[in-house]
């Protein structure tokens, strides 16, 4: 009877041991589990910051470069760099890490045609560095003070905006989803002329960088500087806005930024000759394939692309490529 007990009782004791190993052996291998699922999921959470997307310089071919012109700036360059990021649920490229660490984007395809400014937008008496209203004005925005051409051989008062720059902010913006709207840091935009020096010649980026930088518009949504262009293209023949409109030379269409399009599409500057100026005041800078040619100016409809900035503290996933562009962490 006793031995029939003791039976029982080791009978139970091993039952009891053989289920606690199990529970525990089945508890280690989900709590283990649990950690290596929250261990990767910290890691593609994690996601890329622009202090670490500016480790990702190149010195040649396609990629992210250090902006020579322009100090603490990294820019895009060549025919398809992993530039490709994901904004209002549409594909858009980044053009440059600015050096406040906010990224400036340009949408890959044309939003609508349209011209600069309409005729007679900006009326001859309020603004009178436009001589020709019946044209519009090439100038983006309504300045304080006078607006002058870089060789200042043109002047006058611009007190009201062009009708692209009314668009972008207005209806276009508006278009947007709230997500996106949050994401975009309103920010300053060089407007000023850029010069076509065909007759005095010993033109230079930095020359077109100047002229840009004379006046400033800070708002939500622009147009892509002329320097952008130059810039992107990675052809060392490509030194100037003035060489790039040399007529029969294609030397900076090289970038992605005419390769993504074949239409002809405005960018934010104001036009302006070394000789007879005033005669061009209506006209804007524009990206055209047409001979080879990269930039030049005119009045008539021509494509959006909008550009603007994306705040410095958001975060990437992706790799930049347009199967797996970058994408805003929520």
């Amino acid at each position: 009877m006793r031995r029939r007990k003791r039976k029982k009782q080791r009978k139970l004791i091993i039952i009891t041991s053989l289920s606690l190993l199990f529970i525990m052996t089945v508890g280690y291998a989900a709590f283990n589990t649990n950690l290596n699922i929250t261990a990767k999921g910290n890691i593609l959470e994690k996601g890329i910051t622009i202090n670490e997307l500016k480790t990702k310089v190149v010195t040649a071919g396609d990629g992210l470069y250090k902006d020579a012109q322009e100090g603490n700036r990294y820019i895009y360059r060549g025919a398809n760099p992993n530039n490709y990021v994901t904004f209002n649920d549409e594909l858009w490229r980044i053009i440059a890490i600015e050096p406040d660490d906010t990224l400036k984007i340009i949408k890959n395809e044309i939003v609508k045609e349209m011209k600069f400014d309409e005729e007679n937008h900006r009326s001859n008496e309020k603004n009178t560095y436009c001589i020709h209203p019946q044209y519009g004005c090439g100038v983006f925005a309504k300045i304080n003070g006078i607006f002058k051409t870089p060789s200042n051989d043109h002047s006058g008062t611009v007190t009201e905006d062009s009708s692209i720059k009314e668009y972008l902010n207005g209806e276009y913006y508006n278009s947007l989803i709230n997500s996106a709207k949050i994401q975009i840091q309103s920010h300053s935009y060089n407007i000023g002329a850029v010069a076509n020096l065909r007759k005095n010649g010993n033109d230079t980026i930095q020359k077109n960088i100047n002229g840009e930088k004379m006046y400033t518009w800070t708002g939500n949504i622009g147009l892509a500087n002329v320097s952008d262009i130059l810039k992107a293209s990675i052809n060392p023949l490509c030194t100037s806005a003035t060489e790039a409109i040399l007529e029969g030379k294609s030397i900076c269409n090289d970038s992605y930024f005419h390769v993504s399009t074949n239409d002809n599409w405005w960018l934010i500057n104001a036009y302006a000759l070394d000789e007879g100026t005033a005669g061009y005041t209506y006209d804007a800078w524009y990206v055209t394939h047409y001979n080879g040619t990269s930039i030049s100016g005119q009045f008539v409809s021509k494509g959006v692309r909008p550009v603007l900035f994306l705040k410095s503290n958001i975060v990437l996933s992706g790799i930049g490529t347009k199967e797996n562009p970058y994408i805003i962490k929520e």
